[in-house]
């Protein structure tokens, strides 16, 4: 038989086998012809790089539309100033109550990691401000920035 592929018609097994060879053989001839195996770019140290030159050229939203971030803004503290009672929360406090513990998903929260990590630090509203809930410390706890962006204004289960 000349076509491989004729062998592998109707049977997925043989067209794996195809394909991992044809891949191999591939992997064998980029190594002859440039003395090492090839490596993906989306892997170890030049992603890390990739990714700190694309946040530097490329700041965060706030930073890059700072009339539409001072209006979210204003409209949050909006929505404090309305809610039916509102006191001072320091956000140190409501951690320290909970434990450095992530209320929703149960993980360890690490007061090192900083914004906008998803994984640091961040205050969760249990019945959201959006739905009628009170800014006071009863109706707030620990999340990590990711799960309470998940969460969103939905009241957790």
């Amino acid at each position: 038989m000349t076509n491989p592929r004729r062998k592998q018609y109707g049977k997925p097994d043989c067209k794996r086998a195809f394909n991992a060879e044809r891949m191999r053989k591939w992997q064998r001839e980029y190594r002859a012809e440039h003395g090492q195996w090839y490596t993906s770019h989306k892997h170890g140290e030049a992603q890390r790089e990739y990714m700190r030159r694309r946040y530097q050229e490329q700041p965060h939203w706030r930073v890059r539309y700072p009339e539409r971030a001072s209006l979210l803004d204003a409209r949050r503290r909006m929505r404090i100033e309305l809610a039916d009672r509102a006191e001072p929360i320091v956000p140190a406090d409501v951690h320290a109550r909970d434990g450095w513990t992530c209320r929703l998903c149960g993980g360890p929260i690490d007061p090192e990691v900083a914004w906008p990590d998803p994984m640091s630090a961040s205050v969760d509203h249990i019945v959201p401000l959006a739905a009628g809930g009170a800014h006071t410390m009863a109706n707030v706890q620990s999340a990590h920035l990711g799960c309470n962006s998940r969460k969103r204004d939905r009241v957790a289960d």
